[in-house]
């Protein structure tokens, strides 16, 4: 080496020295700087990604009937889970999941989607309710799929299958309008009520989830627990059903479709609420079959996702003329003694209406009219009345309101007069006095929900009682178990002229004495037994010659039957009304059904009271005697 480029080679040595422990120097500085000034830092950043939130589902409310027997219970299920925080991003992923899954590939990636974008939230439910055979396969799948997990949550069981599906409802998760529309109220994931009493006391029912802190490895797989706050379930509360009653009006109604209505004339409770054909919630909890979706959601001949009582819209046929002899008796243009003869059919304005009887039923005043169901006789009594005449004393007893029962999408009842025809047809809004004479006997535009009907003659049990149908009955208190009532719905006293009331009364007590229904001998008995009230009703739903002619005509053409009334007579306890559709006549198939109604509550239950529920010493509920209305 060159003796002149040996001070250079140093002085290069000693720059790169220097470079060298400055280089240690600043990564020393660095590594402290981390290590102490950004320690606790970095250390909550780890924490985060090792120890995960995880949301406890808390169970819904017990749902009672005024009993305390149990409609609607929880149980423990098994869900094959996605944590939010896990939600896979590579679409690759996604379809090999779907696939494994066997689900549309499109539906997992939007679903996906949206619970990274709702925020917080519970997890992604991907396989609910996990048998052992679905255990296995979840459990494959999570081989290929680690992010998965299995979750134990609450699940819904509905006691009873049919025997209270409308009324009862179902719960599911909640959906992605709503949740934007309330997004402090629900979160994407949660389950809540969609149809009947599960929606509607949805917030009475719905708990409050708890949460709890867990460590886990890098699979995602749970090491330790670093704490939780438990959740709390719903408050289980007591419906003001009877289940002994709702099974009677079951197997009354048997394969028939309709509805059947009984209401607690103390406080507007509603005793039995039946809508035929009827469906099991517990159908509902999982995802649809092809064969469930023709059924309940396609089948558009016997409906049975309607909940008849509160939107089934019927002529009310003769159980209406009662709304028409008040009327008239408000009106002055007629009294109890006023007498009208019958000829088996009476012309108004060039058309011939015509009575049931052929034969006709001579002369008749207002109590025989109505025990024998005289359409003469209320055609007369229409005819001297406008039409807006009925349909202000419909409307002073709330016959054209909804009820305001505690249940989702109630449906009005109709009752026409000339402003519902000018709004209602437009191209021919002229109100023809012919059109009345339908109205008389509750036919034409007339149309009522059972629910509506049975609040009516809940008012004429009750002298002008207005009542507001319900179902809540009160909570279960968490210590005792006892039932801790709630308040009672206000109502509307409109009381009935007690002269007025007495004819209508005595009408319908004829009606089961000597009348349409006392011609049933089922009928007789039970009267013989506990005297009630009753009125049978007949709406047509399809024009016909003569009887021989109606006989031809396919089931679905013939007639409804209704029967609706109260009972005991004396000192009534409940009112009823009863729907059977293409039955016939109201005396043969409807009044039977209010029968068996009426001897369930008035004998059989408190001679054979129901069991008391399991796990209570004492039934506070049982009956102790005849209970007298005020």
């Amino acid at each position: 080496m060159d003796p002149r480029q040996r001070p250079l080679l140093r002085r290069r040595l000693g720059a790169f020295k220097v470079m060298t422990w400055g280089l240690v120097a600043f990564l020393v500085l660095i590594y402290a700087w981390l290590q102490l000034v950004r320690y606790w830092e970095f250390k909550q950043l780890a924490l985060q990604q090792a120890v995960k939130i995880r949301p406890i589902p808390a169970p819904r409310g017990l749902v009672l009937d005024r009993n305390g027997h149990r409609l609607v219970d929880n149980r423990r299920a098994l869900h094959l889970v996605i944590q939010r925080e896990d939600l896979p991003t590579r679409p690759e992923v996604v379809a090999s999941l779907a696939a494994a899954l066997q689900v549309d590939p499109a539906a997992l990636t939007r679903k996906i989607q949206s619970y990274r974008l709702a925020g917080k939230g519970r997890p992604l439910v991907l396989k609910e309710n996990l048998d052992e055979a679905g255990i296995a396969i979840a459990e494959r799948i999570r081989a290929r799929f680690p992010f998965l997990g299995v979750e134990v949550a609450p699940r819904r069981v509905y006691l009873g299958d049919e025997l209270a599906g409308h009324v009862l409802g179902y719960v599911g998760e909640v959906d992605e309008p709503l949740m934007k529309a309330k997004p402090d109220l629900y979160r994407l994931g949660e389950t809540i009520g969609k149809e009947g009493f599960e929606a509607s006391g949805n917030d009475k029912l719905k708990g409050l989830d708890g949460q709890k802190r867990i460590l886990v490895d890098q699979l995602g797989t749970e090491v330790a627990n670093f704490g939780q706050e438990d959740a709390t379930a719903g408050r289980s509360l007591f419906l003001t059903l009877d289940a002994g009653m709702q099974k009677i009006a079951q197997d009354a109604m048997g394969e028939e479709s309709g509805a059947v209505v009984v209401l607690d004339l103390r406080d507007g409770g509603v005793l039995a609420m039946y809508s035929s054909p009827s469906y099991d919630p517990n159908l509902f909890l999982n995802r649809l079959s092809q064969d469930m979706v023709d059924r309940y959601l396609a089948n558009d001949l016997t409906r049975p996702m309607v909940n008849r009582p509160i939107q089934g819209i019927y002529a009310p046929g003769s159980t209406f003329k009662l709304l028409v002899a008040l009327a008239a008796l408000e009106k002055g243009i007629a009294t109890p003694q006023t007498a009208i003869y019958c000829a088996g059919k009476k012309n108004y304005y060039g058309r011939d209406f015509r009575c049931d009887k052929p034969t006709g039923h001579g002369t008749l005043a207002m109590v025989q009219a109505i025990a024998q169901s005289c359409d003469v006789y209320f055609y007369d009594l229409a005819s001297r009345m406008d039409v807006d005449d009925i349909h202000a004393t419909a409307e002073k007893y709330g016959l054209t309101e909804r009820t305001g029962i505690d249940l989702p999408q109630e449906k009005r009842t109709r009752i026409p007069s000339r402003a519902w025809k000018r709004k209602a047809a437009p191209k021919d809004p002229k109100w023809y006095a012919g059109e009345t004479i339908s109205v008389g006997i509750g036919q034409g535009a007339v149309g009522v929900t059972p629910l509506g009907l049975a609040r009516f003659y809940a008012l004429l049990a009750t002298k002008g009682k207005l009542i507001t149908p319900h179902l809540f009955y009160g909570f279960r208190d968490d210590q005792s178990n006892e039932l801790q009532l709630a308040p009672t719905p206000a109502f509307k006293d409109t009381p009935l002229d007690p002269k007025h009331w007495a004819t209508l009364d005595e009408g319908l007590a004829e009606v089961v004495r000597s009348g349409t229904a006392g011609a049933n001998p089922f009928i007789r008995e039970i009267a013989s037994l506990v005297p009630f009230s009753g009125k049978t009703g007949t709406a047509q739903v399809a024009t016909f010659v003569d009887k021989a002619h109606y006989a031809r005509q396919a089931k679905k053409l013939k007639d409804h039957a209704l029967f609706a009334g109260y009972a005991p007579r004396e000192h009534p306890q409940i009112a009823f009304a009863v729907v059977v559709e293409n039955a016939g006549f109201g005396s043969t198939a409807a009044a039977p059904i209010a029968a068996k109604l009426v001897k369930y509550w008035c004998l059989d239950r408190l001679a054979n009271p129901l069991p008391p529920p399991r796990g209570r010493m004492v039934d506070p509920f049982a009956p102790q005697g005849p209970e007298v209305a005020e």
